[in-house]
């Protein structure tokens, strides 16, 4: 049997969970495949034979990332396939991600069979986390983590709805709140500052290539909002610019180093 698991992240999180699926998987003598989806060719359909497929995100702003959208716009499986979502977010619930990608889905003719959601530490700087709050945190999603890869390898079926026309009008009205609200704080706006080394970190976690090196970073117009950057660069140099750098704790999750999250 085999498995290939798509993932998007930018702190790690989703990369946590597509390594403990797979682990659990290897276990069985199962082929397990990770895949980036920032990685792929989106310009052209996708096609999948395997026997279980799963898509694996974060929920920025309410919704699923624009680049995940396009994968489950590309995306093409065997009817036979046991498909699956992984929501995982800050706070605030993962439903409008996972309807999202699941509406896309169907519109393809894609059964998802089951849907999972994790709460993780948010990739935000908005949020402060105390060391306490943190491991409280990391500690109730790993329980999480395992209960839903159980049933990931064990192939649980929970076949969710396409959303109704209320449901889709209200994602669409939160869709316009959140780019409001993103536009007030400027997320897409980072810069370095003067603690800058031109170490080129940013630059490679970058899922997006959205980063060029000219001595400091320079940003280009195709952010996602992961802060990958912000949360991995070493000298914490990089912050949007209406960003309060005071106190700020980078995080990425502690079973995944920063090398794992380098793409060039």
């Amino acid at each position: 049997m085999k498995t290939e698991l798509y993932y998007f992240t930018g702190t790690g999180n989703g990369l946590h969970i597509a390594k403990s699926v797979k682990e659990s998987l290897v276990q069985r003598n199962e082929a397990v495949e990770l895949i980036p989806i920032n990685t792929l060719n989106l310009s052209q359909s996708l096609h999948s034979s395997a026997n279980r497929i799963g898509i694996i995100y974060p929920t920025y702003a309410m919704t699923a990332p624009a680049i995940v959208k396009r994968f489950a716009e590309k995306l093409r499986v065997s009817s036979k396939s046991y498909v699956f979502t992984y929501a995982h977010c800050g706070g605030g619930g993962a439903g409008g991600a996972t309807s999202s990608i699941v509406d896309i889905l169907s519109d393809n003719d894609i059964i998802v069979t089951n849907t999972f959601q994790t709460r993780f530490p948010s990739n935000s700087t908005l949020f402060k986390y105390t060391d306490e709050k943190l491991e409280s945190i990391l500690s109730k999603s790993e329980v999480s983590v395992k209960e839903n890869v159980r049933a990931i390898v064990d192939m649980v079926e929970n076949i969710r709805p396409k959303s109704n026309s209320l449901n889709r009008a209200s994602r669409k009205m939160s869709g316009i709140f959140s780019s409001a609200l993103e536009n007030h704080l400027q997320f897409k706006v980072i810069e370095a500052n003067d603690n800058c080394n031109g170490c080129s970190v940013c630059s490679k976690v970058c899922p997006m290539e959205n980063i060029e090196m000219n001595g400091k970073p320079q940003f280009k117009s195709n952010c996602e909002m992961c802060f990958a950057c912000i949360n991995n660069c070493p000298q914490k140099s990089l912050g949007f610019k209406k960003m309060n750098r005071k106190d700020f704790k980078p995080y990425r999750h502690p079973n995944v180093n920063v090398k794992e999250l380098m793409y060039r």
